[in-house]
């Protein structure tokens, strides 16, 4: 899968906070929890490639160019 450029990690945890809520109501037709259920999997599959994007991104950054791990403890990365 691959994320859309125009793809924004906070609305998309919003989208599927609203999935979420929506299914665990349970006032929703067989049909729309099918479509509603598919949907999340998709905005959770891209929210988790972005935050795998990101990891990668952090752990090639570095003040003197050797890699770090991401490993974010008490607001420092190492």
């Amino acid at each position: 899968m691959e994320i859309p450029k125009d793809f924004n990690y906070e609305d998309a945890m919003n989208e599927l906070n609203t999935i979420v809520s929506k299914l665990q109501n349970g006032n929703v037709s067989l049909d729309d929890s099918l479509s509603l259920y598919t949907r999340g999997v998709e905005l959770a599959s891209m929210c988790d490639l972005k935050i795998k994007e990101i990891e990668q991104k952090i752990s090639m950054v570095t003040s003197d160019g050797s890699e770090v791990p991401f490993d974010y403890k008490d607001g420092e990365i190492g």
